[in-house]
């Protein structure tokens, strides 16, 4: 089977459907081990060049899902920053774009919560009230 062409660019289209593409390989491959895989988010996206895929493997909870320090320390933390452990990865939108909250840093008492841009995975600071604001806001 002959190689293809590269592309000229890549286009959203294409890097999304590169990322399910190398998600499910990674987590074939995980299987194989008896590991999970999770993960898979693009950032650092430059459609001339390239992207960065971020993969996270380990061994299993009961659950399937892979241990999170982070969602851990957010559940113990929400309720002291007027949030819900239930919070932690749900999106709201502010400013015509989607975040989704990643963690709490109690060490950045201004701006605590960490979040990503869903579009391009970047990460952004955001004060605890602005987040429970747009999260009563989104509905969901």
């Amino acid at each position: 089977m002959a190689k293809p062409a590269p592309p000229r660019n890549l286009t959203p289209a294409l890097c999304e459907h590169l990322r399910r593409d190398l998600l499910a390989a990674c987590r074939r491959v995980a299987e194989t081990h008896g590991l999970a895989v999770e993960g898979g988010d693009l950032s650092e996206i430059d459609l001339r060049h390239g992207f960065d895929i971020a993969f996270r493997v380990g061994i299993p909870t009961p659950d399937g899902s892979l241990f999170s320090p982070e969602r851990t320390l957010f559940e113990a933390l929400a309720s002291s920053f007027g949030l819900e452990p239930s919070d932690y990865a749900r999106i709201f939108r502010t400013g015509g774009e989607t975040f989704r909250i990643t963690a709490i840093n109690p060490n950045r008492p201004k701006y605590p919560i960490s979040v990503e841009r869903v579009a391009d995975g970047r990460g952004y600071k955001f004060s605890a009230e602005d987040v429970a604001l747009y999260l009563s806001q989104s509905g969901e």
